[in-house]
């Protein structure tokens, strides 16, 4: 045992024997859920906490222990990097826990009989399996955020594996606040979709993209040990941050922030026991459009001074854009202060709701058979609507899920950029070798794409028990093959032309950013038989 403990406490850059006690940080979450879904389904409801509490916990120690991590990436210290496994082991531990709660939910809910025919009464003969919480967006999130989680402390067992969570934490908390925002109600699933292939395919898909986060993480911290500078970094970051809002503008998707008229709006509902009724209009909220509009003007303006540092050789102008950067994260920080407030604060904002708005709302109600309807008729369905209901109309994160998340990820992305831009070198110095990070790159990026290819196999044989064809060119099927097909990139260019390092680590990049758009963009922004949304 005492041989154990030495190998766990050893110096960084040391190997050490294999050791059970290393695992401990992903081995004692995993036995800590299994007691927690025992105790669930032996004493009731009453005697664990409910799922939605645990995510919140969950939620709360990702935060600590990513903020114990990154500390100690200026301020080497064994007890925030100690600190930071163990907390991020008990964020994995409720994570979990509150997946398997939600399972025996689901089941309770249904008194554990899903029925195959109302008629004749049968039931499922894999009832039990087919309770399995993969049936919105909220269950894949938890399910992703703890396939990054398992995968993180996996990786944590040596000290020089520890800093991955620094990262890589902050990104699972954002995923949880995602889950948090659209809200842990139960969902009837539709019958088409009730097959024991869904939890087989959504939970490789969930914990492949687990992975493939980790595998992100890894890349980011490559491409800063070796050098790549934060000014790169940001100039990057901006002209992904552009083309991203601009698809998704042109696409009729998210169009909460508009800067051309310094605005941000929201869209009102009305809150219900089953989720939030979206009524299609939207609500200006005072103040915050003016500095979301300053912030993001201000990191465009860090990227030009960026541009001329780099490539003009300016050098004052790369202090301005250090400046402007800060600049921009004290607007994004008022912006989202006074979005919450005004969430908080405002109540029933159905008086806010101008004629302008009847003929979206009339749209809204009308659904498919809008199309078929006169713009007139539409005014009117809105107009009656409104005035029977707008009473009821309130602005609540869970009828604005990914409009806020994404507030927030800007503003975590814009904080990070600041923090790596002080004392560079000295984070540098205290991250393992680049041989390391990038052999663990490799590995999870392997991992992943293997993962990916298990998501597509398991989707068409899915796909063609549903819906009587293997493949249909659906837009999260082509987004997860695209994806697959980055990772295969990754692989192909290393094993077959030395590819390593820098070039590798963009393909790693790449290869996330595609499983986002797959698990996100597919939902909220392209029609398809996979939407969430």
């Amino acid at each position: 045992m005492s041989q154990a403990i030495k190998s766990f406490n050893t110096p960084l850059g040391e190997e050490s024997d294999f050791s059970l006690i290393n695992y401990l940080p992903a081995l004692l979450p995993l036995i800590g859920a299994a007691l927690m879904v025992t105790a669930r389904i032996k004493i009731g409801d009453g005697a664990v906490p409910n799922d939605g509490t645990m995510i919140v916990l969950a939620l709360l120690c990702y935060i600590i222990a990513a903020g114990a991590l990154m500390t100690n990436l200026w301020a080497p210290i064994g007890f925030l990097q100690r600190m930071g496994v163990w907390v991020g082991a008990i964020g994995v531990f409720f994570n979990l826990s509150s997946w398997l709660v939600r399972w025996v939910a689901a089941g309770d809910r249904e008194n554990w009989i899903r029925l195959t025919n109302q008629i004749t009464g049968e039931y499922h003969f894999w009832w039990f399996f087919s309770y399995i919480p993969f049936a919105n967006l909220y269950d894949l999130s938890i399910a992703f955020s703890f396939g990054a989680g398992i995968a993180t402390m996996l990786l944590s067992y040596r000290e020089n594996g520890r800093f991955v969570g620094a990262l890589s934490m902050p990104l699972m908390s954002l995923i949880l606040l995602l889950a948090i925002f659209i809200g842990n109600n139960f969902i009837n699933l539709p019958p088409v979709l009730d097959s024991y292939w869904r939890p087989i395919h959504v939970g490789v898909a969930s914990l492949s993209y687990g992975v493939a986060l980790v595998s992100f993480a890894l890349a980011v911290v490559y491409l800063l040990k070796d050098g790549v500078k934060i000014e790169q970094m940001t100039i990057a970051v901006t002209g992904s941050l552009i083309v991203t809002y601009a698809f998704v503008w042109l696409m009729g998707g998210i169009k909460a922030f508009n800067p051309f008229s310094l605005s941000y709006s929201l869209n009102p509902v009305i809150l219900h026991t089953g989720g939030a009724f979206n009524s299609g209009a939207r609500v200006t909220l005072p103040g915050v459009g003016i500095f979301m509009t300053l912030g993001v003007a201000l990191i465009i303006g860090t990227t030009v001074a960026f541009v001329l540092k780099l490539y003009r050789q300016v050098e004052r102008a790369g202090a301005w854009g250090h400046w402007m950067l800060r600049g921009s994260l004290v607007m994004q920080v008022i912006a989202t202060g006074l979005l919450f407030y005004q969430i908080r604060t405002l109540g029933s904002i159905g008086s806010l709701i101008g004629q302008d708005q009847y003929y979206l709302v009339g749209k809204t109600l009308a659904g498919r058979e809008a199309a078929g309807q006169s713009a007139e008729n539409l005014v009117n369905v809105g107009a009656n609507w409104l005035q029977n209901n707008g009473s009821q109309l309130v602005l609540d994160v869970k009828g604005n899920p990914v409009e806020i998340a994404a507030v927030i990820s800007l503003l975590v992305i814009t904080l990070f950029l600041v923090l790596f831009s002080i004392r560079t070198e000295r984070i540098r110095e205290s991250l393992p070798a680049l041989e390391k990070i990038d052999s663990m790159t490799y590995k999870t990026v392997g991992v992943a794409f293997a993962g990916l290819a298990i998501l597509l196999v398991t989707g068409a044989i899915w796909a063609n028990e549903s819906w009587g064809r293997y493949w249909g060119w659906d837009a999260k099927e082509t987004g997860a093959l695209v994806a697959w097909l980055a990772y295969a990139g990754y692989l192909h260019t290393r094993i077959a032309h030395g590819w390593s390092g820098r070039r590798s680590a963009y393909f790693a990049l790449v290869g996330f950013l595609l499983v986002i758009f797959t698990y996100l963009g597919v939902s909220y922004i392209l029609p398809g038989l996979h939407s969430y949304a």
